[in-house]
């Protein structure tokens, strides 16, 4: 990216998060534009507005929950694994989750899991009736066995599950040393972002306070009592005690778009994170929805990749305020992190933000 281009970019990046902040639709943000031009990619990171009232200025690396992403780093993670031979796509709920046969969601594949064709129910309230200490080990059994029990429209269906992810998540940690481990192990570590895209419960009780200090608040959950801070948003994550393969990721937007960069990479057959053929085939097309596995695609003029994104882009969203969108025609990432559920989950203006955003930073990029 030449140097006017890059300051263009910038400008009209950095523009629209200021109106983003002036407008309300988040109290502040960062976003990370990675762009490869003359084979090679240009990282460009721009932050604007607050934290919060009183809570200081966002940093270009304030770490944000990054809610429903965490499904695309988890799928990725599973995917390596598979690549490694540690576990099997046609594995099903009931051979891993010993604890959850003879429920309805013991037939399930981890592939069928991870792409949103369970035939388990998109969502639940279960953290509202955990008979246990939320976060303990019997709390753990009790939701992941309410997960597999909830019906949702069929298996092979497409359905967006949490509680589908929820499943997902504890298989691939059963078999890679815990869910935070195989992450570590085969995607941050290996992309160099270990330390920067983090389950926040999972890390020692002095690093869970500095990553709280720095971190975006988002909501005062009723719930639990206390504004969230460095803790995860999703209830039924906090249940599970902060680690799960649905939520519970904290990252910032240079890391998050780091990602996304390879996932371009590893589908141009340019890097031996994964195969082409591995990217490809969990970007195919599986019927009944746009969703695949661990991913979401472009779907029609309304999407929130925005209109001047390539129809072959691919991405995901998180319910906080977070969104990552790679489009492999424009070999364009763009990771947008927000706290628009702060203070509160009703502001809805996020919807309109976003497509507006990505088609203002494609257009500065010249497309």
């Amino acid at each position: 990216m030449g140097a006017g281009t890059r300051e263009r970019v910038l400008r009209e990046a950095e523009r629209l998060l200021r109106a983003g902040v002036a407008g309300h639709v988040f109290p502040g943000a960062t976003c990370c534009i990675a762009r490869r031009d003359r084979g090679r990619w240009s990282y460009h990171t721009v932050a604007a507005g607050s934290l919060g009232a009183g809570l200081g200025k966002v940093a270009p690396d304030t770490p944000y929950d990054l809610a429903s992403i965490t499904k695309a780093f988890v799928a990725t993670t599973a995917l390596r694994m598979v690549e490694a031979g540690l576990v099997a796509p046609d594995l099903t709920v009931g051979a891993a989750l010993s604890d959850v046969r003879g429920e309805p969601g013991e037939a399930a594949t981890l592939e069928q899991l991870l792409s949103h064709r369970s035939g388990l129910a998109a969502w639940g309230g279960l953290y509202l009736d955990v008979p246990h200490e939320p976060g303990s080990p019997a709390a753990r059994r009790w939701v992941l066995n309410e997960a597999a029990r909830r019906e949702g429209r069929g298996v092979g269906q497409c359905e967006y599950s949490d509680l589908g992810y929820i499943l997902a998540g504890e298989i691939i940690g059963r078999a890679g040393r815990g869910l935070p481990q195989a992450l570590a192990e085969h995607v941050t570590g290996a992309l160099g972002i270990r330390d920067r895209v983090v389950y926040a419960a999972a890390l020692s009780p002095d690093a869970r306070e500095a990553l709280a200090r720095r971190a975006a608040p988002t909501e005062r959950c009723e719930w639990r009592g206390r504004l969230l801070r460095g803790e995860v948003h999703d209830e039924n994550c906090a249940a599970l005690g902060g680690v799960s393969g649905h939520a519970g990721l904290f990252g910032d937007a240079a890391a998050v778009a780091r990602f996304g960069v390879e996932m371009l990479d590893a589908r141009a057959g340019r890097s031996e994170f994964l195969s082409a053929a591995t990217i490809e085939g969990a970007l195919a097309d599986r019927g009944g929805g746009s969703y695949r596995l661990g991913w979401d695609v472009k779907s029609g003029p309304d999407s929130a990749a925005g209109r001047r994104a390539s129809e072959r882009t691919f991405g995901h969203l998180g319910f906080t305020g977070t969104s990552l969108w790679c489009d492999p025609e424009r070999e364009v990432v763009v990771a947008l992190l927000t706290n628009r559920v702060h203070p509160s989950r009703a502001n809805q203006k996020i919807r309109a933000f976003r497509p507006a955003f990505h088609d203002g930073v494609l257009a500065a990029c010249g497309f």
